[in-house]
């Protein structure tokens, strides 16, 4: 099973969800939007916890450049516009884990 995590803000449990599916043999990716984009930013102290996950990580490119932190960047990701998302909710993974 394939499950996509998305992450709107701030969560302290991230890793720990991420570590449970895959004990189970679960495929997981994050996709961040909204003021999750933030975990992202050079200024953001927990930027060190995304670039630990090691899966796949998305996130908005709308949601960064309304933020203003497209160039601020430090962690490795896919940035997606709106018909990827579409594509990585209803296609690639089977399950949306929403927090």
């Amino acid at each position: 099973m394939k499950f996509l995590i998305w992450l709107s803000g701030e969560c302290s449990s991230l890793h720990e969800i991420i570590t449970a599916l895959q004990k189970k043999g679960n495929e997981v990716g994050v996709l961040l939007v909204q003021d999750g984009v933030f975990l992202t930013d050079k200024g953001c102290p927990h930027s060190k916890e995304i670039i630990d996950l090691q899966v796949p990580v998305f996130v908005s490119k709308m949601h960064l450049e309304e933020r203003g932190i497209v160039d601020r960047m430090v962690v490795d990701v896919k940035v997606i516009e709106y018909p990827e998302m579409v594509d990585l909710m209803m296609e690639q993974y089977d399950k949306i884990i929403s927090m």
